[in-house]
């Protein structure tokens, strides 16, 4: 699996099983309630990640997610 939408779920949190989806190149976690971004730091393929309408993220989050993972493009 390279791509994965979870847009919509009320998520409050990165959920655990996705740290083992190594491969993953597109993740859609927006419009979500998510408030930590802990585990996405070792989803090293990803190549886009999409995170707005996340109100509870902020930019200090995003800017450590995005040393974490140089190639990816995030957009919040």
């Amino acid at each position: 699996m390279t791509n994965l939408t979870l847009s919509f779920n009320k998520l409050t949190e990165v959920p655990k099983r996705l740290e083992k989806l190594t491969q993953l190149e597109d993740l859609y976690l927006n419009n979500n309630q998510l408030t930590d971004l802990k585990g996405l730091e070792k989803l090293t393929q990803l190549t886009e990640l999409h995170l707005a309408f996340n109100p509870g993220l902020t930019e200090a989050q995003i800017d450590e997610l995005h040393k974490a993972l140089p190639r990816c493009v995030i957009t919040w």
